[in-house]
């Protein structure tokens, strides 16, 4: 049956919009660049999926013939984006044509059948429990900038770790995430019902999935979560995110932590190194951003020196009353660091001039980042 309803500019743009980051990556099958329009009622059910991360969305709509047709989903959010019209018209013509009314403007748009779109993975709902999303926003804000990219060699750094422990009769989450040059640790407390989230010891959910979850906790409370066997699983009245795991093992981040002593501790003004840090940067070599850190009594001295355009060094009070040390590391990873943290003071522990730096702050209770050395 031909489809035919109206529906709000606003929300068709943020229906077509949430699929965007799903739809336009890189496809085998034609039809994987289309959204689902599943016209019921009195809403229109959004579905879109490249297999590996699926999304469903309803959103109200008035709705005179209902029906099924794919259409492309880029377009569709031009359309939705560029359009000054409130509400828009769409009205399914014959070989799977769609007319679309937007004030004065008129479109027709090609969609496709909905033959070949692949099935809406099944999913549990018993094992589900209520998760903050603030809680979850704060777990990947912390971690997800030091997720390796698609071509490290070691896959489960293309992942974040999530993990589930409790310690003295308190629940907590924890997310964990490497490339392999640092590490960034981020745990929150959360209630007893949370604890009943049931998870395999190694849990690993790939970048795009990551970054799905953050955008499914924007504008929304809370959410009903669920982990299964290979897939992990998001619902609220309105949407549901499926997206599937990676299968792996992830790096012993624990023996990393058991070798870093807090008998040093640098304690620094946060935005004084961050700003100090990103003047140095300027005069780094490209590929490695490599700096040098000077620490002795009271003060910091960093330095860094490109072939091209010269040198820069800068200097810094901090509290330090330990040896000596004067040691390498690449000044991106302590700027992205430093730029999620919170917290006015935060404290750097270094054992040597060959040991990694591990940065923390009294005031941003429940996050760790590790930073490994590099020879100058």
């Amino acid at each position: 049956m031909a489809f035919h309803f109206n529906i709000a500019r606003e929300d068709l743009l943020k229906a077509a919009g949430n699929q965007q980051n799903i739809t336009n990556k890189k496809r085998t099958m034609a039809i994987l660049a289309n959204i689902l329009l599943e016209v019921g009622q009195n809403n229109v059910v959004f579905t879109g999926t490249d297999l590996d991360i699926c999304l469903k969305e309803t959103v109200p709509a008035e709705v005179f013939e209902e029906g099924v047709l794919t259409l492309p989903a880029k377009k569709l959010f031009e359309l939705a984006r560029e359009s000054g019209a409130p509400v828009l018209t769409f009205k399914e013509e014959e070989n799977n044509w769609v007319r679309i009314t937007a004030g004065s403007s008129v479109y027709r748009l090609a969609g496709m059948v909905s033959d070949e779109f692949p099935e809406f993975p099944e999913y549990s709902q018993e094992n589900m429990v209520t998760m903050d999303s603030q809680v979850m926003a704060d777990l990947i804000d912390k971690t997800s900038y030091c997720i390796a990219h698609d071509k490290e060699n070691m896959f489960t750094l293309t992942a974040a770790l999530f993990k589930k422990f409790t310690e003295d009769d308190s629940h907590f989450l924890q997310m964990i995430t490497s490339d392999g040059h640092r590490l960034s640790i981020m745990t929150r407390e959360v209630d007893e019902s949370v604890a009943g989230l049931r998870m395999d010891p190694i849990t690993l959910i790939p970048r795009r999935g990551i970054q799905e979850i953050r955008k499914f906790c924007e504008n929304r409370d809370s959410f009903s979560m669920g982990i299964e066997e290979k897939q992990a699983v998001l619902k609220s009245d309105d949407s549901l995110l499926i997206l599937r795991l990676i299968k792996g093992e992830f790096p012993d981040f624990q023996s990393i932590l058991n070798v870093i002593t807090r008998d040093k501790v640098i304690r620094i003004n946060r935005l004084a190194f961050l700003e100090s840090l990103k003047r140095i940067n300027l005069f780094t070599e490209d590929l490695f951003h490599a700096i040098k850190m000077e620490i002795d009594q009271n003060r910091i001295v960093l330095t860094s020196q490109n072939a091209d355009f010269g040198s820069a060094k800068d200097d810094l009070e901090v509290e330090y009353d330990g040896d000596p040390v004067s040691i390498g590391f690449n000044c991106r990873y302590f700027i992205d660091a430093l730029q999620v943290m919170e917290g006015e003071v935060v404290d750097a522990c270094i054992n040597s001039d060959e040991s990694p730096c591990l940065i923390s702050s009294e005031e941003d209770e429940g996050f760790l980042s590790i930073i490994m050395p590099m020879k100058l």
